[in-house]
């Protein structure tokens, strides 16, 4: 089995995109992908993404089907607009290999329940995750907590990542944990998951970064990763790798796994 994980950035960068989906879908089972717009119309959203790229995405991974789980409405990120737009993770699955149940679960308020960072332009949006089960294990997608500052712990984070953990313990499956975490390495939030019998493959990968050339570090240099791919100890990793594809401001990242 092939999964890739990658925040497509709203699809920004369309074309490149699109050219890395067509590479990549003849060998893939799974495709995590956050921040993925769907809206009735075609247009280019204020921060100059594509409102509807989940049609994109659909017309791309014909061969695929597909759960997207908005977590909230009517903007772009700060940016309200006046017509139908969502907002949230989708992941696509070979259709030869359907799982038996799928479902997302909000880690961060409620769906469409956006509030207000004191003194912010930017909201506090909700966090959902995905999940799709199979009979031998079990594949999540999570696009994690955002705050204003920068990616280290807080009470949210430190929720959403037990939520997440208690979550994947009681499926008692074979576990593949993928998503942008919106993390710094070096926190409780990520080492969590690495005490709770989880392996961090970025970590174990010694990557210098899961964020792309496209991404503005210039006042936060230290914030280079986000990104991250957990699995239980009884996955069976053959191959992992965080990809130089420049296709977002987050690169993709690429495991290979038997269970």
């Amino acid at each position: 089995m092939r999964l890739i994980n990658l925040n497509i950035w709203g699809g920004i960068l369309f074309d490149e995109l699109i050219q890395f989906l067509r590479e990549k879908k003849q060998d893939s089972n799974f495709f995590c992908l956050q921040e993925v717009h769907k809206s009735d119309r075609s247009v280019i959203t204020p921060k100059g993404g594509r409102s509807n790229i989940l049609l994109d995405l659909k017309k791309e991974l014909s061969d695929f089907d597909f759960i997207f789980s908005p977590s909230y409405h009517g903007r772009d990120f700060e940016y309200v607009v006046d017509y139908p737009l969502s907002h949230g993770p989708a992941i696509f699955w070979k259709k030869s290999h359907p799982p038996k149940k799928t479902g997302s679960i909000f880690t961060h308020y409620s769906e469409n329940d956006v509030r207000q960072f004191p003194g912010h332009i930017q909201p506090d949006v909700p966090r959902n995750f995905q999940y799709l089960i199979y009979d031998k294990f079990l594949v999540i997608n999570f696009h994690g907590y955002w705050t204003p500052s920068a990616k280290f712990d807080t009470k949210e984070r430190l929720e959403q990542s037990e939520k997440i953990i208690a979550f994947a313990k009681n499926q008692n499956l074979p576990a593949i944990i993928a998503g942008d975490f919106n993390l710094a390495i070096d926190t409780k939030s990520v080492a969590m998951f690495e005490e709770g019998g989880f392996r961090n493959l970025v970590r174990e990968s010694k990557a210098k970064a899961t964020r792309s050339k496209h991404y503005n570090i210039k006042w936060r240099k230290n914030d280079k990763f986000a990104d991250y791919i957990f699995v239980s100890k009884d996955v069976r990793v053959l191959e992992f790798k965080v990809l130089p594809d420049q296709v977002s401001d987050h690169l993709p990242l690429y495991l290979e796994f038997e269970v």
